[in-house]
């Protein structure tokens, strides 16, 4: 990732897609009456209004007074936590370096429109945060942390129970991992969304985990406990993984979509230019 990288992310904003605050789903924009960036409405004057809003163009044509409404700009808490447990350090690029690259490019874009953007790491629980960061000078901050090793197991209700009690303004929640503990999806989506974060699951997948290349007499290696299984591969019991693979992340997203969040499949296999520059403003994530 260099600053050539980064130049072509200027043009993006990340959307927000349901955040509830007071009731209502938040927005880029508030609606208020008096000075803002942006012209809106009009409304009729009550009493109490500030009467340096009012239109006088409009009373002298119309002889009823109004006050003028002004959109302004609200920064958008982000939170972009990603998984560092052991089973993200398959692959070839590792599904770390993969959601990493992504995790960057979305703390890029919302350091580049001013909004709050924090970056967590995980695995068994909440392993290390950035300070709330704001300015795209902020982002070597976030690159230094966006290197840790691949280790330990993961508990992602854990993980996300304690990020919710630390991190109390709802926003979005953007979660990079390879959702191997669906247990933890579950109840840490619910949690989530209860809390009236708007949530964006990116379930980055390795080819070697949705089709893997092997058969015969092999030894594998659990990545998150070291644990080794020396067992005989034929070519019915990967068709069956397969089946079993794909009904996986098939569940993983009925998870996320049960609770309203938004899931996304990342495959390390695809480009990642393609990802970010056409996927997420597809999905709309960017715009």
């Amino acid at each position: 990732m260099d600053s050539q990288f980064f130049r072509k992310l200027d043009r993006f904003e990340i959307l927000a897609h349901g955040i509830h605050r007071g009731g209502q789903i938040g927005h880029r924009r508030s609606v208020s009456r008096g000075a803002g960036l942006e012209f809106a409405d009009h409304k009729e004057y009550s009493a109490g209004d500030d009467i340096r809003y009012l239109d006088w163009n409009l009373y002298a044509r119309l002889e009823e007074v109004f006050i003028k409404i002004f959109e302004q700009e609200e920064a958008l808490p982000i939170y972009i936590l990603l998984d560092a447990s052991g089973s993200m350090g398959l692959g070839e690029p590792t599904k770390l370096a993969f959601a990493a690259h992504v995790a960057a490019a979305l703390a890029y874009v919302g350091l580049t429109n001013d909004d709050d953007v924090r970056v967590c790491l995980f695995a068994e629980g909440l392993l290390e945060s950035s300070k709330v960061l704001r300015g795209k000078t902020q982002i070597y901050e976030i690159l230094d942390l966006l290197d840790p090793p691949a280790s330990g197991g993961t508990d992602l209700a854990a993980a996300l129970a304690t990020f919710s009690a630390e991190n109390r303004l709802p926003g979005m929640a953007f979660v990079l991992s390879d959702f191997l503990d669906p247990a933890g999806v579950l109840a840490g989506v619910r949690l989530l969304a209860g809390r009236r974060f708007g949530v964006v699951g990116m379930h980055v997948i390795a080819p070697e985990e949705a089709r893997p290349d092997i058969d015969g007499d092999v030894e594998l290696e659990d990545l998150e406990t070291d644990r080794r299984l020396r067992v005989l591969l034929r070519r019915d019991t990967l068709t069956r993984y397969e089946q079993f693979f794909a009904d996986h992340c098939a569940d993983i997203r009925r998870q996320f979509e049960r609770y309203g969040a938004h899931y996304l499949s990342l495959p390390t296999t695809q480009d990642i230019d393609e990802v970010l520059f056409a996927r997420l403003p597809k999905e709309g994530v960017f715009r």
